[in-house]
């Protein structure tokens, strides 16, 4: 018996199965869908459709609140850069819930005692409201410091000067003693925290 047809029909048999069951032969490329391939093999990060807020950038500050009859160091992230206007608005907000729990207060209790702040020189030109008058004695002298220390921690900044809504006007230093001039944390060194150590 002849077995060359039995080999040549078998071959024929294993060619056609394979052709069958194989990828058909193509003599061009052809794209793929970008849909029906994962997205890290574009070489290109999926874009996203769902929009996110940048975060604003911040600033932390030192602001100054009252413990007993001291001053006490408190940290805030305000915007940047950081301002004398933005320190002198935080500071007219007061502690916060928690900072009031731990026994923190502040000598600027009425609304517009501090209206606006300016530097220049090195020193802050801090405007009072009117209701900055009806503060009385020791208070006032606590409310100033808070103003000082707190508008001296920033950058640039060593004294303060007061006016009253716009004119000069003299103020308690620590000591008790009025002045017209600029006045420094040093004025205030009564009232200063007490150092931590």
């Amino acid at each position: 018996m002849n077995r060359r047809p039995v080999l040549v029909a078998a071959a024929v048999t294993v060619a056609l199965l394979a052709a069958g069951c194989g990828i058909p032969s193509d003599d061009h490329a052809t794209l793929a869908a970008p849909g029906s391939v994962p997205f890290d093999l574009l070489g290109q990060a999926p874009s996203v459709t769902a929009t996110t807020m940048s975060a604003s950038p911040t600033e932390r500050a030192t602001l100054f609140m009252v413990q007993g009859e001291r001053l006490a160091p408190v940290q805030r992230e305000l915007p940047a850069p950081v301002s004398v206007e933005l320190v002198l608005q935080a500071l007219a907000a007061g502690p916060t819930a928690t900072e009031v729990e731990l026994g923190l207060r502040t000598a600027l209790l009425a609304p517009k005692l501090v209206s606006s702040g300016g530097v220049s020189g090195g020193i802050a030109t801090i405007d009072l409201g009117q209701p900055f008058t009806e503060i009385s004695g020791r208070d006032q002298i606590v409310a100033l410091a808070q103003i000082v220390s707190t508008v001296t921690g920033l950058p640039g900044v060593g004294r303060a000067r007061f006016t009253l809504e716009g004119n000069p006007v003299g103020i308690l230093r620590g000591d008790g003693a009025v002045t017209t001039d600029s006045v420094s944390r040093d004025d205030y060194a009564t009232l200063a925290p007490v150092p931590l150590g």
